[in-house]
């Protein structure tokens, strides 16, 4: 049986956590079993709500257990309301096909007051809705006591498992906090005929290890995501989060390289976290008054520089703010700490970061960011690419129309052949977007965020993290010869999913070819 998903009270990332909104959306997202909480009301009925109080979702300051159900359901607004059990239940068995709810419960009263009321529900007695519990082991016991067939689950927090409450209650499935997951506690509980459950992951490397790790099942507040890596496949980029060692281990690489990446994630993440944060400090200028840097840049090529120098003391490092030179045969790490620093001093929010690993002209590993989403993206040469541990896979274009091609000015204007290029693509009704980030441009192609980046002049420096992500992800890379080319020596860069790149490419041939033609001056 493959994992399952378990919807943290619903998809809380679509509605308001525990609203039928965010159940049916968790059903909508592919979610096995949905989890929710409940309390009881003043006049004794069962409502779905985490707090013991409506203030922090509802903005009343007041225990639920001193509401009646219609003070309670006069929080919020139409179609966002706390529902009792009773509705939700009805919500689910309308939907006319199984559905499997999980309850959770920190309360012994509340358990009994819920299962009184479910055990009467038709939507329970025709199965429509299948019922599991979770939560308190002394709401847990009343309820077995209660119901000698219900599906209990054991909240196990740590340490030696209790033997003898399983004994007595009886449970299918071990839920325990996922960092207190290890090999042992897998096998134990495997051994002992139970499964074992996690909560609540949300992060997408995370939830690579895990399903690693040979658990049955994750709580998540983000039930797509999961879905996702259940149904389409987890990348082993997603390890990458976990030690070198052990990320060697589980993926079969050579630990060389998966150094290489670990750092390297470590490195982005580091750098989406100080860049959120600091003071962007003097701002100069560089070449001319609009090549401006920041005491930010600077600060993440140290840094960059110090922890490389550190773990791979025989590397280069040729860094946008630092300089240097590659060698030939010598392993060179390629820095922009900050592309798209203009953007950065402008507080938009369009500004990335690239570091790639290559020896000669073949990448090899290669990290991106986009701090102000939280987006770390990540590659390494045959290992596919990956954001925030979720494979990337560009989809084929069949055709332009209605897209948007990323491209980049140079440094002091437009580039020869830009408008002709603008002019090219509104006749294949494309648009052009300029967004001030040259890494960006080509990494968003992996996310399938744009029909394809173009540069009119390749930069290791800015653009081969970028280029080896799309790459990775199953986009075409052409030099301005039309040649694939992963670090070309001059020229320009086209970057596109498969049938998009075909009809890029001639595109922006002509238009060079057009620009070239015009009289000079």
């Amino acid at each position: 049986m493959s994992l399952r998903t378990i919807a943290h009270r619903g998809d809380s990332f679509s509605a308001r956590e525990n609203t039928i909104e965010a159940v049916l959306a968790a059903v909508e997202a592919g979610a096995d079993t949905i989890e929710i909480d409940i309390r009881t009301s003043a006049d004794r009925r069962s409502v779905v709500l985490h707090d013991a109080s409506t203030l922090r979702l509802w903005g009343r300051a007041q225990l639920a257990s001193e509401q009646t159900v219609a003070q309670l359901q006069e929080l919020g607004v139409s179609g966002t309301r706390i529902p009792t059990l009773g509705e939700l239940v009805q919500a689910l068995a309308d939907l006319g096909r199984p559905v499997h709810l999980l309850v959770d419960t920190v309360d012994v009263d509340d358990a009994v007051v819920a299962w009184t009321e479910l055990r009467t529900h038709p939507g329970v007695r025709d199965d429509a809705v299948r019922i599991s519990w979770c939560g308190l082991s002394a709401a847990m016991q009343r309820i077995r006591e209660l119901d000698a067939e219900a599906d209990l689950r054991h909240n196990h927090y740590g340490g030696p498992l209790d033997l003898e409450l399983l004994e007595r209650t009886r449970p299918s499935v071990v839920n325990c906090e996922w960092t207190c997951i290890d090999a042992a506690l897998v096998d134990q509980v495997h051994r002992l005929g139970l499964e074992i459950a996690v909560w609540t992951v949300d992060d997408g490397e995370q939830m690579t290890w895990l399903i690693d790790a040979g658990v049955d099942a994750i709580t998540t507040n983000r039930p797509r995501t999961l879905h996702q890596l259940v149904t389409g496949g987890h990348s082993s980029l997603g390890m990458a989060w976990a030690s070198a060692e052990e990320l060697a281990a589980r993926t079969g690489v050579e630990l060389e390289m998966a150094r290489w990446v670990h750092v390297a994630r470590q490195l982005a993440q580091w750098q989406i976290e100080f860049v959120r944060t600091a003071s962007l400090g003097r701002i100069d200028d560089k070449a001319n008054p609009a090549d401006v840097v920041t005491e930010v840049d600077t600060a993440v090529e140290r840094h960059f520089r110090e922890v490389l120098a550190a773990e791979f003391g025989d590397h280069l490092v040729v860094g946008e703010e630092y300089g240097g030179r590659a060698e030939p045969g010598r392993p060179t790490w390629y820095i922009d700490p900050v592309d798209g620093t203009t953007n950065l001093a402008n507080n938009l929010p369009w500004n990335s970061m690239s570091l790639a690993l290559a020896i000669d002209d073949q990448p090899l590993v290669a990290a991106t960011t986009q701090p102000w989403t939280g987006e770390l993206f990540l590659a390494a040469r045959g290992m596919g690419a990956a954001r925030n541990g979720v494979p990337l896979q560009v989809k084929k274009v069949d055709s332009l129309a209605g897209k948007a091609l990323l491209v980049e000015t140079s440094a002091l204007g437009l580039w020869p052949g830009l408008l002709e290029l603008v002019d090219g693509l509104a006749r294949e009704h494309c648009a052009v977007r300029v967004m001030g980030s040259g890494t960006l441009t080509m990494t968003r192609v992996a996310a399938n965020s744009s029909v394809g980046g173009l540069v009119p002049g390749f930069s290791a420096i800015d653009h081969l993290a970028g280029v080896l992500i799309a790459a990775e992800a199953g986009a075409r890379v052409m030099n301005s010869d039309g040649d694939d080319a992963l670090f070309p020596s001059s020229g320009g860069l086209l970057i596109a999913p498969p049938g998009a790149a075909e009809k890029l490419w001639p595109i922006w041939q002509e238009a060079l070819k057009a620009a070239a033609a015009q009289p000079a001056g």
